[in-house]
């Protein structure tokens, strides 16, 4: 699983995608460096996320989109869709079952991303 989360890290990186993030995402790495590490590896955390992101997509455009989106998706992925939706995106790299429970077509696996590099991914899907 580090493996090929690292695999999509390094080709964002080397400019292969562009990376696209919301801003509750930012927030969540932030804190889970901070609660699990220390203050300065969650600033640190938010500093590569932000730098990683062409565009960080703010609660406040996305708003008419979550009010879309209400009930149909859980509340704690309602900003990540929005976001997505709002800003057209391919697709939403993620590890989380609920967006293909929702039937979020634009969801994708990291394991699945990297395929689409012609990279050959580890056997686990997540």
């Amino acid at each position: 699983m580090k493996n090929v989360i690292l695999g999509v890290l390094f080709l964002a990186q080397l400019g292969e995608f562009e990376v696209l993030t919301s801003e509750l995402v930012v927030e969540e790495v932030e804190r889970f460096f901070r609660e699990n590490f220390s203050r300065e590896a969650g600033y640190l955390a938010r500093k590569f996320v932000e730098e990683l992101s062409f565009r960080i997509v703010r609660r406040s455009d996305v708003k008419a989109e979550m009010d879309l989106l209400k009930g149909k998706i859980k509340g704690k992925d309602l900003e990540n869709v929005a976001a997505v939706k709002h800003e057209s995106v391919k697709f939403l790299v993620a590890y989380d079952k609920d967006y293909e429970d929702a039937g979020i077509r634009e969801y994708i696996t990291p394991r699945e991303f990297v395929k689409l590099f012609k990279l050959e991914p580890y056997d686990k899907e997540y």
